[in-house]
């Protein structure tokens, strides 16, 4: 799997499952396989039978069923994993820290979850704003160190309203993993991150909804030196630029710049979001072509539409004029 060699894996998953087919392990490893294949309703039955055989124990197979559910189902497939993490913490009694921060950043991830959902599916249940606010302050209580934790406290507060707590909690998330990072992609010294480019892509939208363009810019940047076929991030880096421009000069010709690469990637790697593609045309239509640009586009296009024969007469003269200029230099 690790080499993408998934007709391979799927062979070996096969073999092991002919030979017990009620193991837990090969159940969610090929339950695994499945997703990168694309087959998740597969997945999803690999999951299932895997939580009916071992239902009080392995947290991990609920959280991945929780992934690939909705809704009041997905939330309570977080809570059975919750339920398990929280009960495992508090069993061991190993001295095994190493293992028990892993424990504790799944558990301080689940709550974050389930506080999302009801951000999201569940956000017209009535319980919607004080169930995820408590899960966000249990995630914070079982993993203060865990940047999403605080991150999912940012966006709850602007959601709420609550700009300056939102500031404050994006700044303390940003702060756990943002410079290590940038001087790793300057230096090599620092520490990579490990969190997705779905999450940090969210990280510069909270940003830019809190106008604090230099950072969003950084994070958007260092996603552009890790993957440059994204139309998103270009599309934030000209939404950034644009927004700027509104109270600084010098950032519209970036703006453009970034929305042009945008609609360049998107004729590489196409986005499904027809409104952002939109929102790209739209803005790029308001700020106007770059003229210079303009002005070597209908350059060129002139000498294409031209008569051969003048063409060839333009080169000729521009030849004869070198060598003129070679001779008098000699």
């Amino acid at each position: 799997m690790d080499e993408y060699k998934f007709d391979l894996a799927q062979r070996f998953c096969e073999r092991a499952l002919e030979m017990d087919n009620d193991n837990v392990k090969a159940l969610e490893l090929t339950s695994s396989l499945l997703l990168e294949m694309g087959q998740v309703e597969s997945a999803q039955h690999c999951l299932g039978r895997a939580i009916h055989v071992e239902p009080h124990a392995g947290y991990s197979k609920y959280l991945s069923l929780a992934q690939l559910m909705t809704g009041v189902e997905s939330r309570d497939c977080y809570r059975k994993g919750v339920e398990i993490i929280s009960t495992q913490l508090s069993s061991d009694n190993s001295g095994d820290e190493l293992k028990a921060g892993e424990l504790r950043r799944d558990l301080s991830n689940a709550y974050v979850s389930i506080a999302e959902l009801y951000m999201t599916d569940l956000c017209d249940e009535p319980e919607a704003e004080t169930e995820s606010r408590r899960c966000i302050d249990l995630s914070i209580e079982s993993d203060p160190s865990n940047p999403e934790s605080l991150q999912a406290r940012a966006n709850y507060a602007l959601v709420t309203g609550n700009i300056e707590e939102a500031k404050s909690s994006i700044s303390q998330s940003l702060a756990l993993w943002l410079p290590q990072h940038l001087k790793f992609l300057e230096d090599n010294e620092g520490t990579e991150t490990h969190l997705s480019y779905t999450f940090r892509l969210s990280t510069a939208k909270i940003l830019l909804d809190l106008e604090d363009y230099d950072n969003s810019t950084k994070v958007l940047e260092s996603l552009t030196e890790e993957d440059d076929e994204v139309v998103s991030t270009w599309y934030l880096l000209g939404w950034s630029n644009y927004l700027r421009s509104k109270e600084e000069e010098g950032y519209l010709g970036n703006a453009r710049f970034y929305l042009s690469k945008a609609l360049k990637v998107n004729k590489k790697s196409p986005t499904d979001d027809k409104d952002m593609l939109a929102h790209i045309k739209e803005l790029i239509e308001e700020i106007g072509e770059d003229k210079d640009e303009e002005s070597t586009v209908e350059d060129e296009q002139r000498l294409v539409e031209a008569e051969p024969e003048a063409v060839a007469a333009l080169l000729d003269g521009e030849a004869a004029g070198a060598e003129e200029t070679m001779e008098m230099e000699s």
